[in-house]
């Protein structure tokens, strides 16, 4: 039987070389802004933006500058396979929360054992196959969560968060990352054991993960276990945080209007920032904020019998985003195009000039694990996971067969 999971040998950045990893590891690719980008080239010239993410699509120049930088012992490999656990200290309302995870290569080609949770695009997917192509390396982990507790993980945890760890930065958003080898093969196998036995649902890479099964198909007999791509893996915890997507709608019609429209279906009550954050935290009936003209506002569903009514038994019925386009988005008219905000700073400067603020309650991790066992794909920007996995932080580069 092939393993769900497989140690190897990271590549990785030589501190001696780059001095504080904190300048070189970078968000992923898809969530650096420009400016975010200005920055963090400014930090290190090895900063791993550069590598991440292609300039004017020109993939062989990024090839050439990894290469160059293994050549020159900017990276490093391990001299031998390894899982690595990655641990990250970060702050949400106040609160210290840990969340750790292993990273290894998970198999791509096990039928009924990963489920997607999200659409993908064509754009997105041919950038990351040139860059794959171009590099032959899993340049950073998808991140994916087995949704039962995994012991042994625990486990590894509790042995290793005690020790000295090889790798440690602080990353751009001011989080707490620490990296450990699991050299222990006895460890290593009772980890990879209870992650056969487990599903899982991809958090984030989504894209990544389907060019890795078309670069398999198309790469067979070229590389060794071409059929594993770069993972972090974490079970379920406390640690194991959801964010909400905010959405921003630009009208086509008054605010008044829409609040009379909406008003049919929800208590509507103007409240404070402060308080419109205690609310949203509350679970129970269908609800969630509005931002308009920098006023709030907390919209809770007065009967749930006409949720019940329009979604029945589907899995569908507890996910705030799916009802929020299916159901909230039918009683007004505005324009179809969605803007996205992950703070309710972003929401106050941008639900100005005829646009709406939507502000959601984060999704529930039952609810996305459901729907994703289904077979099913949550709306466009349901969740954020966060905080986000490093990049920079280990690399996979394929070895020839």
């Amino acid at each position: 039987m092939t393993n769900a999971i497989k140690p190897f040998r990271a590549t990785y950045y030589d501190s001696s070389k780059v001095g504080d990893l904190s300048n070189v590891v970078c968000p992923p690719y898809d969530v650096i802004t420009k400016e975010q980008l200005l920055r963090l080239r400014k930090k290190s010239p090895y900063n791993y933006s550069n590598i991440n993410l292609a300039k004017k699509d020109d993939y062989k120049r990024v090839a050439a500058t990894f290469n160059h930088w293994v050549k020159k012992g900017i990276f490093v490999e391990d001299d031998k396979d390894n899982l690595y656990l990655y641990g990250q200290q970060f702050k949400i309302d106040g609160k210290y929360c840990w969340r750790y995870g292993v990273l290894s290569l998970l198999r791509i080609n096990r039928k009924g054992a990963i489920f997607p949770h999200e659409h993908t695009h064509s754009k997105a997917k041919i950038d990351r196959m040139k860059m794959t192509e171009a590099v032959k390396a899993n340049l950073s982990p998808i991140f994916v969560i087995a949704p039962k507790a995994i012991r042994a993980l625990r486990k590894a945890c509790g042995i290793y968060s005690k020790k000295k760890p090889f790798l440690k930065f602080i990353d751009d958003e001011g989080n707490k990352n620490h990296v450990w080898k699991i050299e222990d093969k006895k460890l290593i196998a009772e980890i990879s054991s209870q992650l056969d036995r487990s599903k899982m649902i991809i958090a984030d890479g989504h894209h990544r993960f389907e060019v890795s099964q078309q670069y398999f198909k198309d790469n067979k007999k070229r590389f060794k276990d071409i059929n594993y791509c770069l993972a972090y893996i974490a079970d379920a915890q406390p640690g194991l945080v959801i964010l909400p997507i905010h959405r921003i709608v630009k009208l086509k019609t008054t605010k008044e209007q829409v609040l009379k429209a909406l008003s049919e279906h929800f208590s509507i009550s103007v409240i404070s920032q402060k308080m419109l954050e205690k609310c949203l935290k509350s679970k129970g009936k269908f609800a969630f904020g509005l931002c308009m003209d920098k006023k709030y506002y907390f919209l809770k569903l007065k009967n749930e019998a006409v949720l019940d009514k329009m979604f029945k038994s589907s899995p569908y019925r507890k996910l705030d985003t799916y009802v929020l386009k299916n159901f909230v988005f039918q009683l007004f008219d505005a324009e179809n195009k969605l803007e996205y905000a992950n703070n309710l700073n972003q929401v106050k400067s941008m639900a100005t000039k005829g646009k709406v603020a939507f502000i959601m309650r984060p999704a529930e991790l039952g609810a996305v694990c459901r729907i994703a066992n289904k077979g099913h794909r949550l709306p466009q920007k349901s969740t954020y996971f966060y905080p986000k996995v490093g990049s920079g932080v280990v690399v996979r580069r394929f070895v020839k067969t």
